[in-house]
């Protein structure tokens, strides 16, 4: 059996959806700590709780999971147990070896919301951390925890794997676990956020590439995180590119929604899960085409023309360069995100006999198309660009983005031809850990956030476009070695990261995040630090070893 004993500084422990009720606006989340074994809680006054290993021997860990750590110290020449396990959204409770617990605020001062209790038996100390005033805890109230925790990570076990790919795979099932959030207010189902902390609420394409990986858990999770989504959706018809309970942003994001529910469908053969979207669906991607199409016809994202480090996060690619000294462009991005949606939208009509829209859809489709060829494509550099509107040139930028058109079906063999040997070439797109998100060529290639840094949503996407158009060798490759490239900082360093450096010579936590990252880290400091446990890379990594297992088994190098 694969053992999930990976410590990772900076690893989220949060109470699931999955196990019990969660309380958005009041929730006891916390990163594993690096210099002791324990946690440390993000709350109003931040804390962090622990167990002193002074004079300790050794320290064995068991399970390192999102909601239960289970390990053993030996101090002396006896072996005692280590656990941390949550009990609910407020509620943490463990084992130790008597009087090693250590409870430690920032002020230096104990606070009167937070309440820690223990008790001493013959052989440990048991105690229970509560914020909802919760004092006391059984041995087998805790041992009926481990026992129920333990379970559900066990459903997951994989001896298909080569055993790093099969650690690190249970590893994203369990940030998967921590994502979900159980119905409240505007969210009629249970939801997903890329990280309990600091970005803990909903955003739009992080909920779609959710869905990939949470099938993995349940049919139910999977629809769930997309259901949710259209429960934050406007009287309008728009969908924020982030919503909370309460509130939500005045920006969209990437349109795969679509595409998704054709996912779960293909993959289910549920028609009620896809009539249940379809008008939701259909009412958003109209708002997309009533709020972003040119009069050219294809798709412009909002630029936020005075942020230097913001400047499309509608795109997603908050800081990329390809957005700098530009005004508004038809984008490559935008556009082929439309078409691969037009695609989605025919095939459910078609599936639902929603008589006229099949063809209406599959006719934008083809419009899309032609559009894109004729006014995105560079002949010259023989790669896909955005279109200035102002100056009425190209924008001749190589971004991740230019293969795009591989995920959306639109580009001749000819097309085809020259983007794969792009991402062949090492002075374009071809990285050790792939893709780059702008080519190594750029001027402003670097180590910051969407400019250089490889993401995994993008290898996903493009190797999904490879195999489509029969470029299996190289989307096997390019799957291979990014799911290689996540596994070894996983095993290094006990967390996934937000994103990586293609050439592996800069560790993630050393990468730029719109600005100099804290060294060493700091939890409270984590929006300034590449995002540890980071929730689609978790998601698509679960996703394509699930998916193309048989590159990783344990004969397969």
């Amino acid at each position: 059996m694969t053992r999930m004993d990976v410590w990772g500084q900076g690893a989220l422990f949060a109470f699931s959806g999955l196990e019990g009720k969660t309380d958005f606006s009041s929730q006891l989340v916390g990163t594993l700590l690096g210099d002791h074994p324990g946690i440390r809680f993000m709350t109003a006054s931040p804390f962090e709780l622990y167990i002193d290993t002074t004079d300790a021997a050794d320290l064995v860990w068991e399970t390192v999971a999102s909601d239960i750590i289970l390990g053993k110290m030996r101090i002396r020449d006896a072996w005692h147990r280590v656990c941390f396990v949550f009990q609910s959204n407020a509620t943490v409770a463990g084992i130790c070896p008597e009087g090693r617990l250590r409870l430690v605020f920032d002020s230096g001062k104990e606070k009167p919301d937070v309440i820690l209790s223990t008790a001493e038996t013959e052989e440990c100390c048991l105690f229970c951390l509560s914020t909802e005033g919760k004092t006391e805890i059984s041995r087998q109230e805790i041992e009926e925890m481990i026992e129920k925790r333990t379970a559900f990570f066990d459903r997951f076990q994989r001896a298909d794997l080569e055993e790093g790919v099969g650690k690190t795979f249970l590893h994203a099932v369990s940030v998967m676990k921590s994502q979900v959030y159980t119905p409240e207010r505007v969210f009629r189902h249970l939801w997903t956020t890329p990280e309990r902390y600091p970005h803990k609420k909903l955003w739009l394409w992080d909920s779609c590439y959710h869905s990939f990986g949470n099938y993995i858990i349940s049919e139910d999770l999977a629809k769930d995180s997309i259901l949710a989504l259209l429960d934050s959706q406007q009287p309008d018809g728009m969908i924020p590119h982030m919503s909370a309970p309460d509130s939500h942003s005045r920006i969209t994001q990437p349109p795969l929604i679509a595409w998704s529910v054709e996912k779960i469908v293909r993959r289910t053969g549920d028609t009620d899960f896809a009539a249940g979207c379809y008008d939701a669906l259909t009412r958003y991607l109209q708002w997309d085409m009533d709020n972003r199409r040119s009069e050219n016809g294809l798709f412009f994202w909002h630029i936020n023309r005075d942020q230097a480090t913001n400047r499309c996060d509608e795109s997603g690619m908050d800081n990329c360069s390809r957005f700098d000294n530009v005004e508004e462009m038809e984008c490559i991005d935008f556009s082929c995100f439309m078409k691969k949606e037009a695609d989605a939208m025919s095939y459910l009509a078609n599936i639902l006999h929603r008589d006229g829209d099949a063809e209406k859809w599959a006719e934008y489709a083809q419009t899309l198309t032609r559009l894109i060829n004729e006014r995105l494509w560079d002949e010259e550099d023989r790669i896909y660009c955005d279109f200035e509107l102002k100056t009425g040139k190209q924008h001749r930028f190589q971004s991740v983005c230019s293969f795009l058109p591989l995920f959306a079906g639109i580009c001749s063999d000819r097309q085809k031809d020259a983007l794969t040997a792009s991402l062949n070439d090492p002075k374009a797109f071809r990285t050790p850990f792939p893709i780059p998100s702008i080519s190594v060529s750029d001027p402003s290639f670097g180590t910051d956030m969407w400019c250089g840094p490889v993401w995994t949503n993008y290898v996903y996407l493009i190797a999904e476009g490879l195999y489509s158009y029969g470029e299996n060798d190289l989307a096997d490759r390019i799957i291979r070695d990014a799911v290689e490239g996540v596994t070894r900082a996983f095993l290094n360093d006990g967390v996934f990261y937000e994103y990586y450096d293609g050439y592996g010579r800069v560790d993630s936590p050393r990468l730029l995040r719109k600005g100099t990252p804290v060294i060493p880290y700091i939890g409270s400091k984590r929006i300034t630090q590449t995002i540890r446990d980071y929730g689609w890379t978790a998601t698509l990594y679960a996703a394509m070893v699930h998916e193309h297992a048989g590159l990783f088994a344990p004969d397969a190098g």
